[in-house]
Parts: C-alpha cells; structure tokens; sequence
C-alpha cells in the first residue's frame, strides 16, 4: 500500500496572517518608497537620456496596469514588477553608455520596450499558469531557485559580449543593428520564461508585504535608538568645544589648519567619530583628545551592537512574550 505524503512545496504569505489595516498600510509604505525610487531613477536617467525618463515612467504605468488588468492579485506584485523595471532600466543604461552611446534616442526608447513587450507577450501567452501563481500568494521554498539562473545567464551573456564592440571601430548602422538584435534576443528570451519571471516577481512581492509588515514594528524603538545616538553625538561634540576653549592650544586640524573648534565642527566630528568614518578633513593632535576620541569610538561599536540587538528582539513577537511572562 502506497504512503501518501504531503508534498511540501509552498507556503502562504499574506493578508490572512495579518490584519487587513495593517496590510493596507504596508502596500501603501511601499507604494509610496517605489515611486520614490522611480522618480529618482527617472531623474538620474535624463542626464543621461533625457528622452529615455519619459519612457521608463510611460512604460512602468502601461506595463503594471496591463499586467494588473490581466492578473488582478497581489498589490505587491505590482509594486515588484514597478521595481524590478524601475532596475532593469539601470542597467539597460549602464550598458547602453557603455557600449552603445551612439545610437540615436528613438532607438534607444524601442531597444528599452522590447523586452517589456516580450514579457508581457509571454504573460499574455500563458495567462490560465501565471494567473494562477499571482493568485495563490505562495512563497516558493526554494525549488525554482535554479531556473532563475537558467533564464538569468543568457540575458546577462548577450550583455557581456557587447563589451566586445567598442574600440573596433563599426559604423554607426552596423551597431544599431546589433543593439537592437542584442535587445530582440533578450526580448523572446523573456517571452519564453516570462512564467519563471512571474515566479520570481511574485516572491518578491511577498517579501516585500513582510518586509514592510516587520519595519512597522521597528519604528518606535529605531527611535528611542536614534535618540540616544544623537544625545550621545551632542555630549561629545560638546566635550571637544569645551576642551578647545579651555585649553592652552587648540586640539584639532581642521582643513589643514590648527585651530579651536566651533560647536557645529565638533558636533560634525563627534559624527563621523562615533560612526567610525573619519573623513579627514578634522583631525586630533593632543593626547588628551585622542584618548577621548577612542573612548567614543568604542562606545559608538557597543552601541551599535547592543541597539540593534535590542530593536530586533522588540521587533520579534515572541521574544516580547518571553520578556513579559517568563513564566
């Protein structure tokens, strides 16, 4: 007789383990930190391809809307696939200057499309599959892990041999051509995984809803945190003015000169002491500020370790019940 055994493929992740406010209010957190990161994408573009901004965000809106339409589900699988447009136009950028710096803007905005068309192509072709993997708001354990590579490293290989054509001199038609070829192969490359991409999307969509649901539980204490590292900046950067003035010499360089310290300089360089930067630009040159200096630099590490320590055992649930009944 045959043992039937549970098949342990997925688990679910989602409204049903959290409140409906607090699913809301974390859809509308990430909502609200993509656009940021589009916007700022947006902008960063234009300097570089002013006509190219206007498309990244055209295409976001049209995309996302269509493939929201197609397979209305996860709000976060949405806010991925904004996202994950929101990189792949950082790269299509980075090899375009690259390698292709050339090719005329109209180019550039059709070479940019035709992967997101493929994508979308693909997720229209097998619409009953990916409808059914946006609908079961499941997290993959693991098992597709491999595919995403299988469909990664082509993309990625066609964007590595372009780095073999500058310097060998080819005229302008010619590389046109061979972009828009590169991006028409990554394009039905797309098409053909576009469920594996959907897959993809989908989980992190999901750790999106979780990540968003656990930084709201990390507010309050970030900022009893935050509040007790700047107190310690100001008593530090407040002790080296004091020093400063009642010394016989001054204890610091400041841009290479030798003099007292102003209030906002020492709390600068309380700053980037206690966060073990050390630009530079200030620097001690007496002991007794040194062994100051040190004594805050430690402090700032134990800090570090301690509150981190202490907002994501608040954050945890069920080391917050262990302190509260340790019965």
């Amino acid at each position: 007789m045959d043992q039937i055994v549970p098949e342990r493929r997925a688990k679910t992740v989602g409204p049903a383990h959290m409140p409906r406010n607090a699913a809301h209010h974390s859809w509308v957190s990430g909502a609200v930190l993509t656009a940021l990161l589009l916007g700022m994408i947006a902008l960063s573009i234009r300097s570089v391809s002013g006509d190219l901004a206007f498309v990244l965000l055209g295409s976001v809106g049209l995309v996302v809307g269509a493939f929201h339409y197609l397979f209305p589900g996860s709000q976060f699988f949405s806010l991925a696939l904004a996202n994950f447009i929101g990189v792949y136009a950082c790269v299509f950028v980075f090899f375009l200057e690259s390698n292709f710096h050339d090719i005329q803007p109209h180019i550039q905005a059709i070479a940019f499309v035709i992967p997101l068309a493929g994508f979308l192509g693909g997720a229209w072709w097998r619409a009953g599959t990916i409808r059914t993997i946006v609908m079961s708001r499941r997290l993959r354990d693991g098992g597709h892990f491999d595919r995403i590579f299988l469909w990664m490293a082509p993309v990625w290989g066609i964007g590595a041999l372009t780095f073999l054509l500058p310097g060998r001199n080819i005229a302008p038609e010619t590389l046109t051509l061979i972009f828009l070829l590169s991006m028409t192969a990554i394009g039905a490359i797309v098409a053909f995984v576009a469920r594996d991409i959907a897959i993809f999307l989908l989980d992190a969509g999901l750790l999106f809803e979780g990540f968003f649901q656990q930084a709201s539980r990390l507010v309050l204490p970030a900022f009893a945190f935050l509040t007790f590292y700047s107190l310690c900046i100001i008593m530090f950067g407040a002790l080296y003015t004091i020093m400063d003035r009642f010394m016989m010499e001054p204890n610091f360089v400041v841009d290479g000169v030798r003099r007292d310290l102003t209030f906002p300089e020492g709390l600068y360089f309380s700053l980037v002491t206690f966060a073990t930067v050390g630009y530079g630009d200030i620097h001690p040159v007496t002991g007794a500020v040194r062994l100051v200096c040190g004594i805050e630099i430690v402090m700032g590490v134990l800090l570090l370790l301690f509150g981190f320590s202490a907002i994501i055992g608040h954050a945890n649930p069920r080391d917050r019940r262990d302190r509260n009944d340790p019965l």
